[in-house]
């Protein structure tokens, strides 16, 4: 499949996005807060005042079994915990966790978790997708959409075409989002592409496929010319 982008896979990621309401929060009590009506700063560490246990005991579960499942020790290992999220780097992987307030709906929070593999997916281990208590989605590939002299409206109406030609050979709907500059292609077996135009971004996903491994892995083998270059970009940076 190609839709006629310039992609970047060295920059691709996998991601996870998941709105909560904020009164699932684990510190949340019920007659004690107030919630807030406006999105903003004030918002934003409300939430995170409630998630903040949450966001250290998922970096620490992620630290110690990278040290356990990667034979990693103390110095091949950083993790850094604050108020709105925390991350954790090891030579296979960078992981980030941050949490806010949904800017859509400000009666919910936002969870949002990021991996970027810094090995191919085969030099992992099988149960590398174990080392995260919760499970990537997405498939992420920044992109560069070719410029355009008529301007942004012709830009988004040429991506919309390539996935409307794309659904017409192989199958599947396109829903679209002018205002949001938004498009995506949902295939006969469930599997969803996603573009951005305002973000620059590519996002994949397939139906029952969750884990960095496997999404990255099955992507390439069912989605070749979006996936493969990911894969390849990352097997070229680990012989040099």
């Amino acid at each position: 499949m190609s839709l006629g982008l310039d992609l970047h896979p060295e920059r691709a990621f996998l991601r996870r996005l998941d709105s909560v309401a904020l009164q699932s929060l684990p510190g949340y009590v019920r007659g004690r807060h107030r919630l807030p009506h406006e999105p903003g700063r004030a918002g934003d560490e409300f939430v995170q005042g409630l998630g903040g246990d949450r966001i250290a005991e998922e970096v620490t579960a992620i630290y110690d079994a990278a040290k356990r499942l990667l034979g990693l020790r103390r110095r091949e290992l950083a993790r850094a915990i604050d108020p709105s999220g925390g991350n954790v780097d090891a030579p296979q992987f960078q992981f980030v966790i941050e949490l806010g307030l949904d800017p859509v709906d400000v009666t919910r929070a936002r969870w949002h978790r990021r991996v970027v593999l810094l090995v191919a997916p085969r030099a992992l281990p099988l149960e590398f997708d174990g080392l995260f208590p919760v499970a990537c989605d997405e498939l992420v590939v920044p992109f560069s959409a070719p410029e355009s002299s008529a301007g942004a409206a012709h830009e988004f109406d040429a991506l919309v075409e390539r996935l409307e030609d794309f659904a017409l050979v192989h199958g599947g709907g396109v829903d679209e989002n002018e205002d949001e500059d938004r498009a995506s292609l949902t295939t006969t077996d469930g599997s969803r592409i996603a573009l951005d135009l305002g973000a620059r971004e590519l996002s994949l996903q397939i139906l029952g496929v969750h884990g960095c491994r496997a999404l990255l892995l099955e992507a390439a083998r069912r989605f070749t010319e979006l996936a493969q270059p990911i894969v390849t970009s990352l097997e070229t940076s680990a012989r040099r």
